[in-house]
C-alpha cells in the first residue's frame, strides 16, 4: 500500500510540474499562441482556397478579385487574432501601439523606405536571374493575381489590397501584438518577427524580398518604438517604388524564359542599387540609433511604464502551441 502511495505521488508530481504547464491554457500572450492561431487559421483558409473548384466561383482565384478575397480573409483573421488576444490578456496600448518617439522618428521612417525598397527588389531580381542561370524552375506562388487594371477603381482596390491593409494588418500582429511578446532583446525581437511574417506570406519566390522588408520593419519598429513607424516604413516602400520605378522595378520571371532573355538593364541597376541602398541604411540606422539611445536615458532616469516590457516567463512561449504553431508552418509551405 505504501508503495502504491509513492507510486501515484510521483505520478501526481510528474503531471502537475512537467506534463500540465505544458498543455494547459495559456497564462500570457505567448509566442505558442500567436503562432497556433496565426498558422492555424492561415492554414485552414489555405485549404479551403485550394479546394473550392474554379468552375464553382464567379471569378479566377488569380484575378484581381480573387486575390483581394483571399487577401481580405487571410488579413480580417489576423485582425481578429489581434483584438481578441489583447483584448483577453489587457495588454496595454503602449505595449501594442509603442511610445511616441516624435515626428522625426516618422519622417526617418518613411525615407527607410528607399533603401528598404532599393535592397529588397534588387535581392529579389538578382534571385530571379541566379536561378534562371541555374535553370532552376521558378517557385510558384500560391496567393497571386495576372490581371491588370488601369481604372481608377482598380488602382484604388490594389493600393488598398496589396499595401495599405497590409501594412497596417501585418505591423499591427507582427510588429505590434508579438513584438510586445517577446524578451526585449535586439536579437530575438527583429528577425524573429521578420521571419514569421515572411513565412505567413506563403511565397517562395518573393520569400528574401519579403524578408528584408520584414528586417527593416522589425527594426524601424525596434529602433523607434512605435508600431506606426514600421507602418509608416512599408508605404514609404510603396512611394519608392511608384517613383523609381522607371529606374529599378520588381522583374517578373513570366516575362523572361532564360538568363540569355534577362534584361542587363534590370541586372545592372539591381547591383547598382543594391550599394546605394546599403549606403543609405547604414546612414538612416545611425540616426535611427539613436532616437533608441534617447529612450534608453529617459527610462533609466525616469523609470517610465513604457520601458516595462510584458513579464512573460520565457518558458511559457515554448508549451504545446509552440509546436503546433511550427506544425501548421510546415503544413501552409508543404500545400504551397
Amino acid at each position: 500500500m505504501a508503495q502504491q502511495r509513492d507510486f501515484l505521488s510521483v505520478i501526481k508530481s510528474i503531471w502537475k510540474n512537467y506534463i500540465y504547464p505544458f498543455i494547459r491554457l495559456p497564462k500570457y500572450p505567448d509566442l505558442g499562441l500567436l503562432l497556433m492561431t496565426a498558422f492555424g487559421f492561415s492554414f485552414l483558409i489555405q485549404v479551403i482556397w485550394q479546394d473550392i473548384p474554379d468552375e464553382k466561383l464567379f471569378f479566377s482565384k488569380t484575378s484581381l478579385i480573387g486575390y483581394s478575397i483571399i487577401t481580405l480573409i487571410r488579413l480580417m483573421a489576423l485582425l481578429a487574432i489581434f483584438v481578441f488576444t489583447s483584448e483577453h490578456f489587457k495588454i496595454k496600448e503602449h505595449h501594442l501601439w509603442g511610445r511616441n518617439p516624435g515626428l522625426g522618428a516618422f519622417f526617418m521612417s518613411i525615407m527607410a523606405g528607399v533603401p528598404a525598397m532599393l535592397i529588397s527588389t534588387s535581392i529579389h531580381n538578382l534571385f530571379i536571374f541566379l536561378e534562371l542561370q541555374l535553370e532552376n524552375p521558378i517557385p510558384g506562388r500560391l496567393y497571386y493575381y495576372v490581371t491588370t487594371e488601369s481604372s481608377i477603381f482598380g488602382l484604388a482596390l490594389i493600393f488598398i489590397i496589396t499595401i495599405l491593409l497590409p501594412a497596417i494588418v501585418e505591423e499591427l500582429f507582427f510588429r505590434g501584438l508579438l513584438f510586445a511578446s517577446l524578451p526585449d532583446k535586439w536579437w530575438i525581437r527583429i528577425p524573429v518577427p521578420a521571419l514569421l511574417s515572411t513565412l505567413f506570406a506563403t511565397n517562395r519566390l518573393e520569400f528574401l524580398m519579403f524578408l528584408v522588408i520584414g528586417l527593416f520593419a522589425s527594426s524601424i519598429r525596434y529602433f523607434t518604438g512605435n508600431v506606426l513607424c514600421s507602418c509608416a516604413m512599408r508605404l514609404g516602400i510603396a512611394c519608392a517604388s511608384t517613383l523609381l520605378e522607371r529606374v529599378i522595378s520588381v522583374q517578373d520571371p513570366a516575362t523572361v524564359q532564360n538568363s540569355i532573355d534577362y534584361s542587363r538593364t534590370v541586372l545592372y541597376a539591381s547591383y547598382i542599387s543594391l550599394v546605394i541602398g546599403i549606403v543609405m541604411m547604414l546612414v538612416l540606422f545611425r540616426q535611427l540609433r539613436f532616437y533608441r539611445y534617447l529612450q534608453r536615458n529617459e527610462d533609466l532616469h525616469c523609470n517610465t511604464e513604457e520601458a516595462r516590457p510584458l513579464s512573460i516567463p520565457v518558458s511559457e512561449h515554448f508549451r504545446i502551441g509552440f509546436f503546433f504553431g511550427i506544425a501548421f508552418i510546415v503544413l501552409c509551405w508543404l500545400r504551397a
